[in-house]
């Protein structure tokens, strides 16, 4: 059985479209973000940069091995366990610099590293995978991370893994994907912007559900959610420029106006600034109510002197030029 035996190193994922909407039947795309990475390791005098948390890291891993145990069943024949359990007495923990509850797919990182390095037959990531293979993956990390929240789609880890944009469509079928460069002009950039305070993801999901889509129907509200959210990815696929930027602006006032729970209150000002001068357009990212909020602005150099003259820090994802 051939396993792969490194220690890769994991990207973040951002989740550019597709937040709550997916819920709802939306398709998503998913791309990986370098900025944050997650390595397995073990704890010694000259690796580890923060003892604590380390060994915190260990405790979760143990954990993790337990439910691999007793809580899925194929664990055994998917992953060594012999050998996790014995790295996991060596000191074995992750590395980590993806923030938790700030989605970026902190567990995701989890999943994927494990995977990478434990996996009989590990399937390798590979822009030329099969549909197949895609299907298998996110089946054996959907089950994985079902430990972190009690049920996973398995997309984050799948992205994570595969370190490629990935594109989830409205039937819930993942495919990796390719960014046409014409999305951009010369001055257009993506940021991050951090709002200081860590994500709750399950009362805001419920929130959201109670909101549109009552008893199991989705409301009209919902379903423009769903085209808005819709119409941005296609029309970043395909490279249409003039219907990316319209559509994302609609979006990003939707969002303000009726996602009112997801967005911190001390960001709403500088959103409702956005709205009216439109050097960037503002997204919740993953589960919002803290975190980060996602950025995309047309020209990024005034975007940026705004915010800098402002004193708030951005956090790059994508620059043009």
């Amino acid at each position: 059985m051939k396993m792969m035996h490194r220690n890769q190193s994991y990207y973040s994922k951002l989740l550019l479209f597709g937040e709550y909407s997916i819920l709802l039947g939306s398709s998503a795309l998913s791309v990986p973000y370098s900025h944050f990475q997650a390595e397995l390791s073990f704890i010694r005098e000259d690796k580890y940069t923060d003892l604590d948390q380390a060994e915190e890291s260990n405790r979760m891993l143990r954990e993790l091995f337990g439910y691999f145990q007793t809580g899925w069943d194929m664990a055994k024949a998917t992953l060594n366990l012999d050998l996790l359990k014995k790295d996991l007495d060596d000191g074995l923990y992750l590395e980590s610099g993806i923030p938790q509850s700030y989605g970026l797919g902190s567990s995701g990182a989890v999943c994927a590293s494990l995977y990478g390095k434990y996996a009989f037959n590990a399937i390798p990531p590979s822009g030329g995978i099969s549909p197949e293979e895609i299907a298998d993956l996110r089946t054996v990390f959907s089950q994985m991370e079902s430990f972190f929240h009690g049920k996973s789609s398995g997309i984050d880890p799948l992205g994570i893994y595969l370190r490629y944009p990935l594109h989830i469509a409205s039937n819930g079928k993942p495919s990796l994907v390719g960014i046409p460069r014409n999305w951009k002009n010369d001055s257009s950039g993506i940021f991050l912007i951090d709002t200081g305070t860590a994500g709750k993801t399950n009362p805001l999901v419920n929130l959201f559900l109670e909101k549109f889509s009552p008893s199991g129907t989705i409301s009209t509200d919902g379903n423009y959610l769903v085209d808005l959210n819709n119409s941005c990815i296609n029309s970043l696929l395909t490279g249409e420029i003039t219907d990316f930027w319209s559509s994302l602006a609609t979006l990003s006032d939707f969002q303000f106006n009726n996602l009112v729970p997801m967005i911190p209150n001390g960001m709403r000002p500088l959103w409702a600034e956005s709205l009216e001068n439109k050097l960037f357009h503002f997204k919740i990212c993953g589960s919002g109510g803290g975190g980060f909020l996602i950025g995309f602005a047309p020209d990024y150099h005034k975007a940026f002197a705004f915010l800098k003259e402002k004193k708030i820090p951005t956090i790059p994802v994508y620059l043009a030029g």
